[in-house]
């Protein structure tokens, strides 16, 4: 897929075209490259209010999350935000700005969460984290001016596959309720099958050889590739899950599987929207939140949670 011209122009700029080869790099050194703390991003609205603190985990663990809320203050929709990173970077900052925007605009509580990272905490670790943190906010609502009916979820690529991976959970465990999911550029089949794999192998931005070794850091060993919680899209039984919003990037590896994960979920007779973005590479909203189709994303998003978390 060709690139947007735009934003072709401001990768070769920053010599992004070629992503680096995790794989051949010492373990260390990758980690370093991928956990290294990004300049922020000036937020195009700004929360009102913005806070600190930890929950409690499993085993005991403290999550770090990060509470962004409306200016216009009283009991406020919610929305549990997963980051980025392949399962194994990125951090509560990886999407500040978007979550002071999406707070602001659309009247919503955010909640970043800093689940743990592979590979020292590999599969399920992060996902039960994320699940950990649904259930405190929903019982710590009225604490934090948030509704406990009106909780969606959001996750941007192996943020994206939490994200989709804890509806599962809540639906399976009993609750609690999700409104609403909204996954960009989620990573829904790890058996890297899909044919945008071949079409975007080489990125840029993202590879099909670096999520390969994304998937290697994730995984324990002897995991099985289709396990629902790890490849949503092979999940046997969609049935029951919330209404989807699921974004792609043409020029992603990742595209078809979001979009098949669209369709299972419309077949399953679940609401699911998806848009693909044309010339777009993944990370987009986060990597470049300014561009004209970034903030029409965006927009979308927010469009939605006034609508469902209202």
């Amino acid at each position: 897929m060709r690139l947007d011209p735009v934003l072709e122009q401001q990768l070769r700029a920053e010599g992004a075209l070629s992503a680096p080869k995790l794989d051949e790099l010492p373990l260390a050194e990758a980690l370093a490259i991928l956990r290294a703390a990004k300049a922020p991003q000036k937020p195009a609205g700004q929360a009102a209010a913005v806070e600190d603190r930890t929950v409690p985990g499993p085993d005991g663990n403290p999550i770090p999350i990060r509470l962004y809320r409306p200016a216009a203050g009283g009991v406020a929709g919610l929305l549990l935000h997963l980051h980025g990173g392949g399962w194994v970077g990125g951090s509560i900052g990886n999407d500040d700005a978007r979550c002071h925007d999406i707070s602001q605009r659309a009247g919503v509580t955010v909640v970043s969460v800093d689940y743990r990272l592979a590979p020292e905490h590999k599969f399920p670790a992060g996902l039960e984290d994320s699940y950990a943190t649904l259930l405190w906010v929903h019982r710590h609502a009225a604490e934090i001016g948030a509704n406990p009916n009106a909780i969606g979820i959001s996750g941007s690529s192996a943020g994206g596959n939490l994200a989709a991976a804890t509806t599962l959970l809540a639906r399976d465990r009993g609750g609690p309720e999700i409104k609403c999911q909204i996954l960009a550029y989620p990573i829904c089949d790890t058996t890297m099958s899909q044919p945008s794999y071949a079409e975007n192998a080489e990125g840029p931005l993202l590879t099909a050889r670096m999520m390969a070794w994304f998937i290697g850091q994730y995984l324990p060993a002897g995991a099985n590739q289709r396990d629902p919680l790890i490849a949503p899209l092979h999940a046997p039984d969609l049935r029951g899950l919330p209404p989807a919003l699921i974004l792609t990037a043409a020029c992603d590896p990742l595209r078809d599987e979001g979009t098949q994960f669209a369709v299972a979920l419309q077949a399953a007779g679940v609401n699911a929207l998806t848009t693909c973005y044309p010339g777009m590479v993944h990370g987009f909203l986060t990597r470049f939140p300014h561009h004209p189709q970034s903030r029409a994303a965006t927009r979308q998003i927010e469009a939605t949670l006034a609508q469902t978390l209202a």
